[in-house]
């Protein structure tokens, strides 16, 4: 388990979420939408869209806090480096960290994989 969530893990500029959103494969869920796509950084980054339809500040900063968390919590997700966008939902905030860590492993284990470094292609998830 990785114990720092850094700026490497992160997606930061506006042209990093619009090819996401452009190329990216989207995951519906209960309490948030992934969008998720291959990546060149070679390293797995995570970019938050929380509105102000899930709350005011206080809702919206726990709802990304429980995000980071999850993501810090599930290490890498694939060798290759994967882009994952999470669009927030207002349900997401009355969630315990454990709900959201789950919805979170099970929608990225639905993303189809991405070839390995190497080209020997990961084993698809169940």
């Amino acid at each position: 388990m990785r114990s720092r969530y850094g700026p490497r893990r992160r997606l930061r500029t506006a042209a990093d979420f619009d090819t996401v959103f452009k190329r990216g494969t989207r995951l519906s869920g209960r309490r948030f939408l992934l969008v998720v796509a291959p990546n060149q950084a070679r390293v797995d980054r995570l970019g938050l869209a929380v509105s102000r339809r899930v709350g005011g500040s206080v809702e919206r900063n726990r709802a990304k806090r429980l995000l980071r968390e999850s993501f810090r919590r599930l290490g890498p997700v694939t060798g290759a480096g994967i882009d994952i966008v999470v669009v927030a939902h207002k349900d997401l905030v009355s969630c315990s960290q454990a709900e959201v860590d789950r919805e979170l492993r099970e929608r990225l284990l639905r993303f189809p994989r991405t070839p390995r470094p190497g080209g020997a292609p990961a084993a698809a998830a169940r």
